[in-house]
């Protein structure tokens, strides 16, 4: 399985939670866009994540100009996720999401596309992540951060859970 991060904030957060570990432990590739990792992650624990196993995707040139004209059309994208959107509609790449509008539009393009909330399941199940550490994290998630998807995603499977 190609797992490709659509959104910084993603990792970010499962950093900040102590969900990066068994997110490299789930035996998956997790892939960021150069894209993504040289704006947002090369200064924020981007060794780390390249040590953890994170692989990074160049998008070709045709590639980043078709996003940056998608985002201009779908204006509730951020340019992170259409430059994902993108590489995941070129390449065979399950998008990791956390945007509505972007399921929406993958679902449309036929594109492969997982919620965080089915990250957080499938750690259960593989059982790389405790069922009390994931109750802890989440509940964290919806305590510190900013963003309204993140949180709303916590809640959401906390729901499931508790």
């Amino acid at each position: 399985m190609r797992l490709l991060i659509s959104n910084p904030s993603i990792l970010i957060t499962l950093q900040r939670v102590g969900f990066l570990e068994p997110l490299f432990n789930l035996a998956i590739e997790v892939n960021v866009t150069d894209f993504l990792y040289e704006r947002e992650l090369k200064d924020y624990d981007g060794q780390k994540l390249l040590k953890l196993g994170l692989k990074i995707q160049s998008l070709e040139p045709e590639m980043a100009t078709f996003a940056i004209q998608y985002c201009r059309s779908h204006t509730t994208l951020c340019q992170d996720e259409g430059y994902a959107f993108a590489l995941a509609q070129k390449c065979e790449f399950i998008l990791l999401i956390i945007n509505p509008e972007l399921a929406r539009l993958a679902a449309i393009e036929r594109i492969k596309h997982y919620s965080l909330s089915l990250l957080f399941e499938l750690m259960l199940d593989r059982q790389v992540i405790s069922q009390d550490f994931l109750q802890q994290g989440l509940f964290n998630i919806t305590a510190m951060t900013r963003c309204h998807l993140l949180r709303k995603e916590a809640e959401d499977c906390l729901s499931k859970i508790i």
